[in-house]
């Protein structure tokens, strides 16, 4: 067998590899429209340099025209390379050039997510600190943490590895979650369905600090001696709020004070929501666990419930219903205590996408037209300065007072047609989300609708409860039964009370925030 190599072989394993100056380079024709120059691939050129050589020919100028690499060539010259490796080939007929450029983008694999996670970690393995790993391979501090979070859980690891849908984020959120199997179940289906993910996420936060919130106050109230139970249910008859109970008629209602001697005394507990400023005057979300003082057996202890009135009613009394129209009174609290919280989970989501949507460099398609409806339909927007604050913070710049922001004129003047665009969508959207409120999901308002349409027609997932407040979603409509009036004075032992579950239902439906009970 002859081993000898050919001439034609020689020739052809021939190459000729040489440093040409980028700016000087001639970017010749190509089937990519775009170069898509981002800011980390640019980083990465100016840090790492050209690592793969680009391919091209010698014109009859003497100028290297770029056939394969233009995007490298051109992230060079924003990055001011002095010089680039380059493989020099023979000029090719246009028809080989063109299939060459297709088939090099067509057959090219991205990185996946489990490369990345074990590339950040082999990187750290090697010592190289989260800030040095984000320096040498350019990728955002928010990736390399991620994949440093998931390095450091077996269960995110594997995920990623195993289930190609996972994103970064996403299995970093598995992570955080590994010790509960039930919410890893949540995150997998959502992550898997494509949408839900960020609403699940906090959802189960949510119900995470809930849980923390309760314990450390029941901690407090027992230590204190009082006796804690589960929020009692609309059918319990022998529980009442301390807020309508008294010793007589008429008499002064018990509080916490007056009745704790009571051996029917007891709390439960229900989470209240507020906003308030953290140290950099930011807005953020505190979610407390507010004791509510009640009676566990009322009756038996003599008290007398204040709002037993012994006059009619517009409202049934359970005792008064069938059990169907029951069941649809029970269903639809339920779906005001479950919406509500379903609303409030939905928020810091929407507030998240919202801030990172104001730093776009340009304003997505329709926005003119949005403007446009918003400042002829919904002029009170416009009027309404309590989005001020929520855009200052979108876009780094501190709050000075009500409805007055500070470097509004500098941020504008310094930002193009295109940017300046984004500002002025973004101070509209804030304004139209300070304008939502638990009650956005009980009746459609026009302005509420247009402006959640609009964000989700541009990214933003929105959960069912938001779909209800942009009209997109109905619910199951309630069968109406025809009840019969209510007794002008029912007998003291056939009262059916207005239960905690309702009162609770009221309380979640009309306070946006809750003080806890000292």
């Amino acid at each position: 067998m002859d081993t000898n190599p050919t001439p034609e072989a020689t020739a052809a394993e021939q190459i000729t590899l040489v440093q040409i100056d980028p700016a000087a380079a001639v970017v010749g024709l190509n089937v990519r429209t775009d170069a898509n120059l981002t800011a980390d691939f640019v980083a990465s050129i100016r840090e790492l340099g050209v690592l793969e050589p680009v391919v091209g020919h010698y014109d009859e100028e003497g100028r290297f025209v770029v056939l394969r690499g233009q995007r490298r060539t051109l992230a060079a010259v924003e990055a001011k390379s002095a010089s680039i490796p380059a493989v020099v080939v023979d000029r090719p007929e246009d028809a080989d050039r063109i299939v060459h450029q297709m088939a090099e983008n067509d057959h090219r694999s991205g990185m996946s997510t489990a490369d990345r996670i074990s590339g950040v970690k082999q990187l750290a393995a090697f010592g190289l600190t989260a800030a040095q790993i984000k320096r040498r391979t350019a990728r955002p501090r928010a990736e390399v943490d991620a994949a440093l979070t998931i390095a450091g859980s077996e269960l995110a690891e594997k995920a990623a590895q195993r289930w190609d849908y996972l994103t970064l984020d996403q299995a970093a959120t598995l992570a955080e979650f590994e010790d509960d199997a039930e919410a890893v179940k949540a995150l997998m289906l959502a992550a898997k369905e494509g949408h839900g993910f960020e609403h699940t996420t906090q959802r189960l936060r949510d119900e995470r600090e809930d849980a923390a919130a309760i314990a450390a106050a029941t901690e407090k109230l027992t230590g204190k001696g009082v006796r804690i139970v589960d929020r009692p249910s609309y059918e319990d008859k022998t529980t009442l709020g301390l807020d309508r109970l008294a010793a007589k008629e008429g008499g002064r209602a018990y509080n916490k004070t007056t009745h704790a001697k009571c051996a029917a005394h007891a709390a439960y507990f229900r989470i209240s929501i507020a906003w308030e400023k953290d140290e950099k005057g930011k807005d953020v979300r505190v979610r407390q666990a507010v004791p509510q003082y009640v009676c566990t057996e009322w009756r038996g202890a003599g008290h007398v419930d204040l709002w037993n009135h012994g006059g009619a009613s517009s409202k049934p009394k359970a005792a008064d219903m069938s059990p169907e129209q029951r069941e649809q009174a029970r269903a639809e609290r339920r779906d005001v205590i479950d919406s509500n919280k379903a609303w409030d989970t939905a928020e810091p989501v929407r507030r998240d996408w919202l801030a990172a949507f104001a730093a776009r460099k340009a304003a997505p398609k329709g926005t003119s037209a949005f403007v446009a409806r918003v400042l002829t339909e919904h002029p009170e927007v416009v009027a309404d300065v309590g989005g001020s604050q929520l855009a200052a913070e979108w876009f780094g710049l501190k709050h000075v007072g009500y409805g007055y922001g500070s470097g509004w004129a500098a941020l504008i003047e310094k930002a193009t047609d295109g940017r300046a665009q984004v500002i002025a969508l973004c101070r509209l959207l804030a304004s139209l989300e300070k304008g939502t409120s638990r009650q956005s999901w009980r009746r459609v308002r026009p302005a509420t609708a247009d402006y959640l349409t609009f964000i989700a027609a541009n990214g933003y997932d929105l959960s069912d409860v938001e779909k209800r407040a942009a009209g997109l979603l109905k619910p199951k409509p309630a069968r109406r039964s025809r009840t019969k009036a209510a007794p002008a004075a029912p007998a003291a032992d056939g009262t059916e009370p207005e239960g905690p579950d309702e009162a609770e239902a009221q309380s979640e439906d009309d306070a946006e925030t809750a003080s806890p009970a000292a």
